[in-house]
């Protein structure tokens, strides 16, 4: 799969749905193997709103848990850097060669 699909596909995949065309006629669009085996399937195996909600707010705490433990690194390290005799001059220099980035 090539780096535009994957970017044009609808995320998370779409759930059962039916599409009606201007006609009247609906067709299903099977979002699971359970209705794409049989159309008439009551057992859609497709998530439910909460559990896509349930693993939205999973994924959201797990990038909150990572993201506040890079601070806490980022944070020592910049508390160790300021420690070193020369932390100001070394913060300075740093601060000056990224500006001309």
């Amino acid at each position: 799969m090539s780096t535009t699909e994957e970017t044009t596909r609808p995320w998370p995949p779409l759930a059962c749905h039916w599409v009606e065309e201007p006609d009247g006629t609906r067709w299903l669009v099977p979002g699971c193997v359970a209705r794409l085996h049989d159309v008439d399937a009551g057992s859609c195996t497709c998530p439910t709103l909460a559990d896509q909600l349930e693993v939205a707010q999973r994924e959201r705490d797990e990038v909150r848990h990572a993201h506040r433990s890079l601070q806490s690194w980022h944070h020592a390290i910049v508390a160790a850097v300021y420690a070193h005799p020369d932390g100001i001059r070394i913060m300075k220099n740093a601060a000056d060669r990224s500006s001309g980035c």
